[in-house]
């Protein structure tokens, strides 16, 4: 449709709106608060109309868009505009995340190996342990002492054993926490 067919002239000469252009002018004010809309209430059609397209015009105009990027180093975008700023920027950016992912890593890998020397170290003490108490039982029991040595031998190795499952179970707690 043209511009003649949409518009009609009433009595006074005065052109009146399309049904169509009303309608998308109704559309429009939804997207406006109810407390503008209150205001705009009060107002004449044809100035209620041009308010309307105009707050709709500035919200859609003024919005802005956002985005989030997730990981070591900030997304293309954001490296170009270092660039921009600072000379060789998104290299700079990118090395120091390559530097800071290997200390990382070398980190990771120090405590994994000293967390497996230290339990090393704890299996060596328990074996120690558990030969020294039954060498002691055995003596015990030899010299005539049957029942210092039975209760002797006995608590060693129950303590020896609940040490080595309640660090187990303390182990798979933590294995559980990290998840």
């Amino acid at each position: 449709m043209n511009k003649e067919s949409e518009e009609k002239a009433d009595d006074n000469g005065e052109s009146k709106k399309s049904k169509s252009e009303i309608d998308s002018t109704r559309d429009l004010a939804k997207l406006i608060p109810q407390e503008v809309q209150l205001i705009l209430d009060d107002l004449p059609d044809e100035k209620r109309q041009v308010i309307i397209k105009s707050l709709v015009k500035v919200s859609f105009s003024s919005s802005s868009t956002s985005s989030t990027f997730s990981g070591p180093i900030p997304s293309p975008e954001l490296l170009a505009g270092y660039n921009n700023v600072l000379t060789n920027g998104a290299e700079r950016i990118v090395s120091m995340a390559e530097k800071q992912s290997n200390h990382r890593m070398q980190l990771e890998n120090h405590v994994i190996k000293e967390e497996l020397r230290q339990s090393e170290k704890g299996q060596n003490f328990a074996l120690a342990i558990a030969i020294l108490g039954l060498i002691l039982a055995s003596g015990l029991a030899i010299l005539g002492h049957e029942t210092i040595a039975g209760i002797f031998g006995t608590t060693t190795i129950v303590g020896l054993v609940t040490v080595f499952v309640i660090g187990k179970k303390a182990q798979n707690q933590d294995i559980e926490d990290k998840k």
